[in-house]
């Protein structure tokens, strides 16, 4: 005896229902086409059907056999395309969260780094500075001086003012590098030279302009103090910014600011070289890929970002490096009552004729050891967070 069974269909042509009763017995099947109820419900498609596409006309057309194959194959192209439309789901963002992970993405980097290189960054403004004894020492050497006075922390002078003011500064330099990249495209298009050129340089006046009285203060508290030029040793960073402040005023704070914004031209110099970079490994990359019949892709391996940052920053370091001496030599604190250097290109001619040019480069190889790694890990870093927020649509909240 056999039992009539309804079947369902949702054709995806028109979302339409097709039932077609079958009877099973055992392993086989046969269709009962002559049922009442089949009859019906196929005149009753039929008239709702002069509307609908040809598609579907021609299935129901077909006897009741290959309608229940039609039925069951679009079933399953119906849950296939389903799974496949779970596995592209849009991710969204609002705009204002974006925008707060692009501003973080720099800082997060650079305050790691920060903490990794602040031994080698004392020692560097050790060399950097006026005091002969230091300048002239080999950097093992005013290592030993630095354990001698102040101990194993005294490598760590100057890092809180480098944990408070790297995610401000070096937030606010990535943030306003990607807004102005922008800005400028397509009059300049991203990747460009001019386009990097402008935002790196303009970026980097607006990250020192902030941030500049923290460096300052940083400067001052990692400088060793030489007594027989009447300096006098801080407290507290709390006794040197009110010392800076009545002894100096508000200007003393934005002691090296010029020099700094001549360094800019690092930043924008770096920035250059390193899109330059990228775009030419991308390129080969994707020539690569097409030999191998694969898609272009537009991102590279992070081990890439790295070693590309590195070596932008290498070359951009040592073509700018003298106006850190000069901003270092700004920050001192006066020597015998009197401010010797006070200005960026003063600086650099009155070292020149009292130290000769190799002075302009003094700690330079510190320098280098210290930059470059950590300027690497902040542009991957910020090629990771990019890459990450891509894959998000923005929305309105």
């Amino acid at each position: 005896m056999t039992r009539p069974i309804q079947v369902e269909a949702h054709f995806a042509s028109n979302h339409k229902l097709i039932r077609q009763p079958y009877t099973a017995s055992g392993a086989s099947m046969s269709l009962s086409s002559t049922d009442p109820w089949m009859a019906r419900s196929r005149r009753r498609q039929n008239r709702n059907d002069k509307s609908a596409n040809g598609d579907y006309n021609t299935i129901t057309n077909k006897n009741p056999k290959q309608v229940l194959l039609a039925a069951a194959k679009s079933i399953q192209q119906d849950a296939r395309g389903g799974a496949a439309a779970a596995g592209h789901i849009v991710k969204t963002m609002t705009a204002r969260r974006m925008e707060t992970f692009k501003f973080l993405s720099g800082g997060v980097a650079g305050t790691v780094a920060a903490c990794v290189t602040n031994p080698l960054e004392v020692i560097k403004t050790q060399l950097q500075s006026s005091n002969r004894e230091l300048q002239t020492g080999h950097p093992v050497a005013v290592a030993k001086t630095i354990i001698q006075q102040d101990g194993p922390s005294g490598f760590f002078r100057g890092l809180p003012p480098t944990l408070i003011g790297i995610i401000p500064s070096r937030s606010a330099y990535f943030y306003a590098y990607s807004r102005i990249k922008s800005f400028l495209h397509p009059t300049l298009p991203e990747g460009s030279p001019p386009n990097a050129l402008i935002a790196g340089f303009l970026a980097g006046m607006v990250g020192n302009t902030l941030t500049n009285p923290i460096w300052m203060v940083r400067t001052r508290m990692q400088l060793l103090i030489d007594h027989t030029a009447g300096q006098r040793q801080y407290a507290g960073y709390g006794d040197a910014i009110a010392t800076i402040w009545k002894e100096e005023g508000i200007k003393g704070f934005y002691k090296g600011i010029t020099a700094s914004y001549w360094g800019c031209a690092e930043g924008a110099l770096q920035f250059i070289l390193y899109e330059q970079l990228k775009t030419k490994l991308l390129d080969q990359q994707n020539e690569r890929r097409a030999q191998q019949g694969l898609r272009p892709s537009q991102e590279l391996p992070k081990a890439t970002y790295f070693w590309s940052a590195a070596a932008s920053k290498a070359v951009a370091a040592v073509l700018t490096y003298p106006h850190e001496v000069a901003r270092t030599r700004m920050r001192e604190q006066a020597r015998s009552g009197i401010f010797k250097y006070k200005g960026m290109w003063q600086t650099l001619q009155l070292m020149a004729k009292e130290e000769g040019l190799p002075s302009l480069y003094s700690g330079m190889g510190v320098h280098l050891m210290k930059v470059v790694p950590n300027s690497a890990l902040m542009f991957l870093t910020y090629e990771v967070v990019r890459g990450y927020l891509d894959q998000y649509k923005v929305v309105d909240p």
